[in-house]
C-alpha cells in the first residue's frame, strides 16, 4: 500500500475510529457464537470502549493510537497501552514498562493488503523509542486469523483465558463430559 501513511490519532479525533471499531466488534460477535448470550449492544460497548481508551491515555502517558489512512481515509487503527510491567507475571521476565496492544483492526476491503503488518511495525517503531520491550497481546481464542498474523511476527502464546457463569446456588454446574484443570 505505497499511498498509506500511518498517523498518530489524538483523544479528540477518537469518533473517527468509531466504524473501524465496529469493523471490529462485528467480527468478534461473527467469530464467537457461543457468547451471543453475552454480547452487549453497540452503542453500549462502544461508550464503554471510549471511556477506558480515553482513562487509560490520561493515566498511562506513554499509551498512544495509530491509525492507518490511505487516500484519507482510515483503514485500520492499533491502540497500545504502555504500562508498568510489574506483576505482569511473577515467575516469568517481562518488561516495565510494558505494551499492551489493546486493539488493532483493519477494514475488511483493505485487508490482505500489508495494513496489519504496517500498523504493527509502526507500532514497535513506537515502542523501541520509548523503550518497552514487550508486548502483551490478547486475543480471542477463535481468532485464529489475528493468532496467526501475530505468531508471524514472534509473538508466543503465554496464557489461556476462560469465561464461566457462576451458576445459581442448589445448582449442578455442566462439565460437558470431561475432566478438569
Amino acid at each position: 500500500m505505497p499511498e498509506s501513511a500511518v498517523i498518530s490519532i489524538p483523544e479528540d479525533r477518537f469518533d473517527d475510529l468509531e466504524p473501524l471499531w465496529r469493523v471490529l466488534y462485528e467480527h468478534h460477535r461473527a467469530v464467537t457464537p457461543h457468547l451471543r448470550d453475552r454480547e452487549v449492544p453497540f452503542d453500549r460497548a462502544w461508550e464503554i470502549r471510549r471511556g477506558l481508551e480515553r482513562e487509560w491515555l490520561s493515566s498511562e502517558q506513554q499509551s498512544f493510537v495509530l491509525a492507518a489512512q490511505d487516500a484519507g481515509r482510515l483503514v485500520g487503527y492499533a491502540f497500545v497501552r504502555v504500562r508498568s510491567g510489574h506483576g505482569f507475571a511473577a515467575a516469568w521476565s517481562a518488561s516495565d514498562p510494558l505494551a499492551e496492544l489493546v486493539t488493532l483492526v483493519v477494514m475488511p476491503d483493505a485487508r490482505g493488503r500489508g495494513v496489519g503488518s504496517m500498523l504493527l511495525d509502526a507500532v514497535e517503531a513506537r515502542l523501541r523509542e520509548l523503550g518497552v520491550g514487550d508486548m502483551a497481546i490478547r486475543v480471542l481464542t477463535t481468532n485464529t486469523d489475528a493468532a496467526r498474523l501475530y505468531e508471524r511476527r514472534g509473538a508466543v502464546p503465554f496464557v489461556t483465558q476462560f469465561v464461566q457463569r457462576v451458576p445459581p446456588a442448589g445448582e449442578m454446574p455442566t462439565d460437558g463430559g470431561g475432566a478438569g484443570g
